[in-house]
Formats: C-alpha cells, structure tokens, sequence
C-alpha cells in the first residue's frame, strides 16, 4: 500500500488491487474489535447496569450503516420524553416519523 502512493507508475488495476487488499484487512480488524468492544465491554457495562446483555442485544455498528428503528421504539421514547424533564424526541419529530411509517396524519386546524 505505501508502494502506491510513493512509486510512480502503478496502474489503476494494481492501485485497485492494492485498495482491496487493505479493505479486507481493515474489516478483519474491525470485526475483530467488534467481538471484543461487544464481549468485553458492552455486555460488563450492561450487566452492571442490572440489565442481561443477552435480551439487550447491544452491537456496534461501523460506518455510515444506519440501525433498524422501530416503530415501538419511536412510540417509547415519545413516552419516555412526555413523562420526563429530559426532551429526547419532540412531538412534530415523532409525527414525521409516522407519516414515514405510513401513517396518514393530518395538521390541527386552530
């Protein structure tokens, strides 16, 4: 790889190649980190928070890959923010989100 960048007259295949190569190295070292953070840490943060990690299911997550939300999950925590001092979802955002759902909401006319 620091061939590529200093050696002139490398080819786009072998440029290509060579960003390959270092892509499977670099999920294999991320996999690797995964299992450890979600064994190692995770679980022990969760475990001593009362909580099983089984049930919890905490992974990480690299890159830009967004996690499945739920529909249940966005109705708790509209819940959890209405009942409590701390806003974690405003009501006009947890509209949004159910028109994207699917559901067909209409605007309060005052």
């Amino acid at each position: 790889m620091p061939k590529l960048f200093t050696t002139p007259g490398f080819t786009e295949a072998s440029a290509r190649a060579a960003l390959e190569i270092a892509e499977r190295k670099v999920l294999a070292l991320q996999r690797f980190i995964k299992r450890i953070v979600e064994r190692e840490i995770f679980a022990a943060v969760i475990r001593q928070a009362g909580f099983d990690p089984k049930k919890a299911d905490c992974r990480l997550n690299w890159g830009t890959e967004k996690p499945e939300v739920k529909l249940e999950d966005l109705i708790r925590l509209a819940e959890v923010s209405a009942s409590s001092e701390t806003v974690y979802v405003r009501p006009e955002e947890v509209r949004k989100n159910l028109v994207k759902a699917g559901f067909e909401l209409w605007e309060n006319k005052q």
